[in-house]
């Protein structure tokens, strides 16, 4: 009986996991790629330029020959 009871209690919730994280993906993708009011730009346009510059600054420092130099050069 016990069985019974606790099979028909899970059964009701059987499929919830998918739904929460279908509905957790959408709200983060909206989040992501909606502009935000008073930008021109989405959270995700602001990260890849974040990242874009980040990497173009790496580039230069690896590229100039004073970067960690000792000093007097």
């Amino acid at each position: 009986m016990a069985q019974i009871l606790r099979t028909a209690r899970f059964a009701s919730q059987k499929g919830q996991a998918m739904v929460e994280y279908t509905i957790c993906a959408v709200i983060l993708i909206t989040a992501l790629f909606v502009k935000i009011p008073g930008e021109s730009k989405s959270v995700a346009d602001m990260l890849v330029d974040a990242i874009k510059e980040n990497h173009a600054a790496k580039v230069e420092a690896i590229g100039n020959p004073l970067v960690g130099a000792p000093s007097g050069y």
